[in-house]
Formats: structure tokens, C-alpha cells, sequence
């Protein structure tokens, strides 16, 4: 027998409040969410319409999706879908999924290939502008940063290095989607490895990557630590592994102009600047909408 909205949301909630027990996420905002993804409706429909009977299909498959999310497996799992820079992205446990902070990066990216932002309002580094530019991203995981860059600026190119064969899948078929992949080589490598092919020189080199201690990874939200990859986090034991990789070799992969742009946690922007400055590098901080420094800028000075 067809069951309501109502009947569905309260269910849901009942049992996402059962398993989550001082989980930060909100139970009833989550179950409106997931119901609205399953039904392909706003959560103005679904409040409006409570009474509504829904078909018998339609609320298991929501209700599987419910207990799932009830074991912390992330939203985005589970839907297989993600936004970011107002775009529209496939994800899956193979990638990160992406954040809003990380959109910050995505602006500095864009802005310094010469595309001004009205949502970047920080002082910011742009390049020397050029008919063509290269770009080198380390680590593109789901693609998100590499397809907004190449969607937003049509005069670059860019090489996308990833460890994980699962990932350079999923950005691939990301940048199809969008129409970029033409402009976008994804290349599998580790970029901690100093023989893995690279082909310099790089205008920007812009990275989100590992940045987590090891020693912090028990410590993380269960939907973050049980179900995210752990190569697309860990960043060695102080977490800045990626950044000092990439201080040693950035005179071989930058043009003499050239800009580095990378995302760091929430501590870490100053010893992430000191890192490129003690390699002779100008630096630069922005900050995320909580204020927090997540953004490291580096240039030749």
C-alpha cells in the first residue's frame, strides 16, 4: 500500500535519530533532501503536498537510501552527485567529494587566468595575460577544479595528475559532460614520485591536496573517515608532505612568471606560505566565508 510524504519523512527521521546520536547533521533536513533527490521535486513540493501517496517503488528506494545515510555513507554517495561552482558533478568513493571551501581555490584559479570574479573580493595574484596558457593540476580527483577552471577560461590547457585510475575516470567523464575534456590531459601518476612524467613549463599549478596528519584521520567525522578515499586525505605525519613535494620542484615545473595556488586546512596557511617563501617565492593568503586562511598564492618574486 502507497504511503504519504509525511508518513516518509516522519519514518526517516525516526531512523536517522536513532543511529545518529550527537551526529552534527540535522535528520529532518537530511531525510527532506534525500526525498526531494528520490522524487525529483523541490522541498517546497514536498511540504506543500504532505498528503501525497507515494508509489510503493519510489519509497523503498528512498528508504534504502535512508539506511545507508543512516551509516553515515555521505549524500553524495549516495545520490552520485554533487554541485560545485554551480556545476553539476559525478562523484563516487573513488573521489573526494567537493566542498564549498574548496570553490575559493576554484575563484583564485580562475581569476588569476584573467577571468574576474565578482565573489573574489580578496587581493588576489593573476598572470601576465597570453593568448594560451598551461595549467598542471596535482591531484584532480573528481575533476571539479580542472572543468570549472577550463569551463570559466577558454584560452587554457590542462594536464590533470591523479594516483587513482577510479578518479581520473570519474574527472574524465566529468570534463565529456561539460565539454571541456578536449582541453584537459589526465594523466595517472604520483606526484610524490620525482619520476613520474610531467611536461613543464606550467603558467599555474594549482592542487587541493592530502592535507590531514595520519595521526588525525581517527579522529574524523565517520562519513569522512569510513567512506572518503584516505589517498585523497592523508598528507604525512604533519599533513604538509604535498606542499614541500612541490616547493622542491617548482622551479622545474613553473614558467618564470608563473603562479602556484593551493588549498591547505584550517592551521596550516602560515606554515604552508613559509614553505614556498624560503624558496623564494612571494606569498599570499585568502580567506573562506568562516574567515579561515585556505588558500596559499605563490609567485618568483
Amino acid at each position: 500500500m502507497a504511503v504519504t510524504i509525511k508518513d516518509l519523512l516522519q519514518q526517516a527521521v525516526g531512523l536517522l535519530k536513532e543511529n545518529w546520536k550527537n551526529h552534527r547533521e540535522d535528520p529532518s533536513k537530511e531525510a527532506g533532501l534525500l526525498l526531494s533527490w528520490v522524487l525529483k521535486k523541490d522541498l517546497g513540493y514536498l511540504y506543500a503536498h504532505a498528503d501525497t501517496r507515494i508509489d510503493n517503488d519510489k519509497a523503498d528506494l528512498f528508504l534504502s537510501c535512508v539506511r545507508r545515510r543512516a551509516r553515515f555513507e555521505p549524500f553524495a554517495y549516495i545520490t552520485g552527485e554533487c554541485e560545485f561552482m554551480g556545476l553539476r558533478f559525478n562523484v563516487n568513493p573513488s573521489v573526494l567529494i567537493p566542498r564549498a571551501d574548496t570553490e575559493l581555490l576554484a575563484e583564485a584559479v580562475i581569476h588569476a587566468l584573467g577571468q574576474r570574479s565578482p565573489f573574489l573580493t580578496q587581493p588576489c595574484f593573476s598572470l601576465t595575460p597570453k593568448a594560451a596558457y598551461r595549467a598542471l593540476e596535482i591531484g584532480t580527483g573528481s575533476g571539479c577544479l580542472a572543468v570549472s577552471a577550463a569551463k570559466h577560461v577558454k584560452n587554457v590547457r590542462i594536464d590533470a595528475l591523479d594516483i587513482s585510475e577510479g578518479a581520473l575516470k570519474t574527472a574524465h567523464n566529468n570534463a565529456v559532460y561539460h565539454g571541456v575534456d578536449q582541453r584537459i590531459n589526465f594523466m595517472r601518476g604520483d606526484f610524490l614520485d620525482k619520476t613520474v612524467r610531467l611536461y613543464p613549463p606550467y603558467d599555474i599549478i594549482f592542487s587541493n591536496p592530502p592535507y590531514i596528519p595520519t595521526a588525525h584521520i581517527p579522529g574524523l567525522m565517520p562519513d569522512v573517515r569510513d567512506y572518503e578515499p584516505h589517498t585523497a586525505l592523508i598528507g604525512g605525519e604533519d599533513g604538509l608532505i604535498f606542499y614541500q613535494a612541490l616547493a622542491d620542484r617548482v622551479s622545474q615545473l613553473l614558467s618564470p612568471q608563473g603562479l602556484l595556488a593551493v588549498e591547505c586546512g584550517y592551521d596550516q596557511a602560515q606554515r604552508v606560505a613559509l614553505i614556498f617563501s624560503e624558496k623564494g617565492m612571494e606569498t599570499l593568503t585568502l580567506r573562506d566565508l568562516s574567515g579561515i586562511e585556505r588558500v596559499v598564492l605563490a609567485r618568483s618574486e
